[in-house]
């Protein structure tokens, strides 16, 4: 079977690193024709190798031309923030270049899950998902809840109550509730696995996949993140979780946190 060429949005973001390092590993990188380009809004600054080609081109403005680059495309993936308007370029790329497997940028909440217990959240990923697949496109959505590694849940922690300049932490729910989380390193690893696996065998390979690296609570979080900073955390207030649910127009941090452990 011949390797996917892949193209990736959003490649200097959040999960960036960790989905390059995946492509550039010994597991991965064998799977692919390299090199994979990363589509950004300037070139100039960045250096092209063997394993990634830096791509210039406007999702928005220059839809057009970037079609042209990206035209021979098996597999596109987006790590982009997720926007409805953001959506709505990559729809428009997406149908020019018509590629056999998308990866959406999805990552975080189960949204179908969430959406039983707050309707309505995150409609739009879901729209969008389902508006590539009506162009005959292969999506496959990743679910990971909560990321960790890096900054995540060691200096981004308001999610999980805390407040750095109080040195205060409100939990929404009980602090022993568990979450799911998944680690970025791991993120990187599933979105190139599932690129290589969903090509070879995209009607067989799943819509969903639900991953994580394993399971905290709120309270081991505040523990971990006193102990990195030598603080100490006061316990402003422990909210039941139904309260939450109760004030959860309009979606907010509190909310996804709470939708995040309800679901899990």
């Amino acid at each position: 079977m011949s390797k996917p060429t892949v193209a990736v949005f959003g490649l200097n973001g959040n999960l960036g690193a960790s989905t390059l390092a995946a492509f550039e590993s010994s597991t991965f990188s064998d799977k692919f024709q390299l090199p994979i380009l990363a589509v950004t809004r300037d070139a100039s600054n960045k250096t092209s190798t063997d394993v990634v080609k830096y791509v210039q081109g406007d999702i928005q403005n220059g839809q057009d031309a970037l079609i042209k680059e990206l035209a021979n495309v098996d597999v596109a993936i987006s790590l982009l923030g997720a926007t409805p308007d953001v959506l709505g370029h990559i729809e428009g790329v997406l149908k020019g270049i018509k590629p056999k497997v998308y990866i959406p940028s999805q990552f975080g909440i189960d949204i179908p899950a969430g959406s039983k217990i707050l309707p309505g959240l995150l409609t739009f990923k879901s729209t969008h998902s389902e508006n590539v697949r009506a162009l005959g496109i292969k999506v496959v959505d990743i679910s990971t809840s909560l990321f960790a590694g890096g900054i995540w849940l060691h200096q981004v922690v308001g999610h999980v109550g805390i407040d750095s300049e109080s040195k205060s932490v409100t939990y929404l729910g009980s602090p022993d509730t568990k979450f799911s989380f998944t680690t970025i390193d791991d993120i990187g690893k599933v979105v190139v696995s599932v690129a290589s696996k969903a090509f070879a065998a995209p009607v067989d390979f799943p819509d969903t996949l639900r991953v994580q690296s394993g399971v905290l609570t709120p309270e081991e979080v505040v523990k971990a993140y006193e102990k990195d900073n030598n603080t100490k955390l006061e316990v402003k207030e422990i909210i039941p979780k139904e309260k939450v649910l109760e004030e959860s127009q309009p979606f907010g941090p509190r909310v996804s946190m709470a939708a995040s452990s309800s679901t899990t």
